[in-house]
């Protein structure tokens, strides 16, 4: 126990590299008066097309009523579209309005420039393994969850 840090640990290291990263982002997302989780959600619009809010909120990690209140925050500033679903009406399919397209495609840049600094102490090798690292942590804990 007497080798026992805080700050050698895992989850308080990640949650700091976290909070280091988000305030990146924030600080680059303020001028566009977006917070990095309606960035996230405009980002995979982007990259996915139209999905149901239920899978949006899956693919961006947020649970049910933090995608709502994202979605409904976006829908209000007209950049991105609710419509009900014609095989199912309880399914609520959202797409990126013209507005929230040009919105979302400008975040491209802004995005790298955020990872840049926050790992800006890596090489790009270490940027790599990194990467590669933390979706192995991720995977791994997915398949445990499912096992």
């Amino acid at each position: 126990m007497s080798d026992f840090r805080v700050d050698d640990q895992m989850g308080f290291l990640l949650r700091l590299a976290h909070q280091k990263a988000n305030a990146n982002l924030a600080a680059r997302l303020s001028p566009l008066d977006l917070t990095p989780p309606q960035a996230t959600v405009l980002a995979r619009l982007l990259e996915r097309g139209e999905l149901s809010q239920n899978l949006l909120g899956r693919l961006v990690a947020m649970e049910s009523a933090n995608i709502r209140d994202v979605v409904l925050r976006l829908r209000r500033r007209r950049l991105i579209a609710a419509k009900k679903s014609k095989e199912d009406a309880r399914v609520v399919l959202l797409n990126l309005t013209p507005a929230g397209l040009e919105l979302a495609r400008r975040l491209i840049p802004i995005s790298i420039e955020s990872v840049a600094a926050t790992l800006g102490a890596l090489s790009a090798h270490e940027r790599r393994a990194l990467r590669l690292l933390l979706r192995k942590v991720i995977d791994g804990a997915v398949h445990q969850r499912t096992t």
